[in-house]
């Protein structure tokens, strides 16, 4: 909201490219953070029963920031990180809802691990350190 106001106070000043330029930036955010976004989704039950030594499984959701860092950060697909949305499927809610809820997202699971607000240094930490117990 604040953005699209910038904008209007730069057309006003005739600033043209300016308010373009902000206006663009403030409706891509209004999306990339909005609940509304789809994303990348895996059924937690096929997430679970389909996943190997090293595989991250990260219950997400649309509009949460740490979640929205975390996509960021492995924005090429990964076969060993599978995304399960949150809004999507009920048993990943009810996992979430075991682990504190919607403040502890994104939540990752490697193996029997399970880290809270996770970043994507530690999620990489947990893959490696189950790989070497393998």
């Amino acid at each position: 909201m604040g953005g699209l106001l910038l904008a209007v106070v730069l057309i006003l000043a005739e600033q043209w490219i300016g308010a373009v330029a902000v206006a663009l930036f403030s409706l891509f955010m209004a999306y990339w953070t909005s609940p509304l976004r789809a994303g990348e989704h895996t059924p937690l039950a096929t997430a679970l029963a389909q996943r190997e030594v090293g595989t991250a499984i990260v219950l997400w959701a649309p509009g949460d920031p740490r979640s929205s860092r975390l996509q960021v950060a492995f924005r090429s697909p990964r076969e060993d990180v599978v995304w399960v949305n949150v809004h999507r499927d009920a048993q990943a809610q009810q996992l979430l809802a075991e682990h504190g809820g919607a403040e502890v997202l994104p939540l990752v699971l490697v193996g029997e691990a399970v880290r809270p607000r996770a970043t994507a240094a530690e999620l990489m930490e947990l893959q490696e350190a189950e790989r070497r117990e393998a």
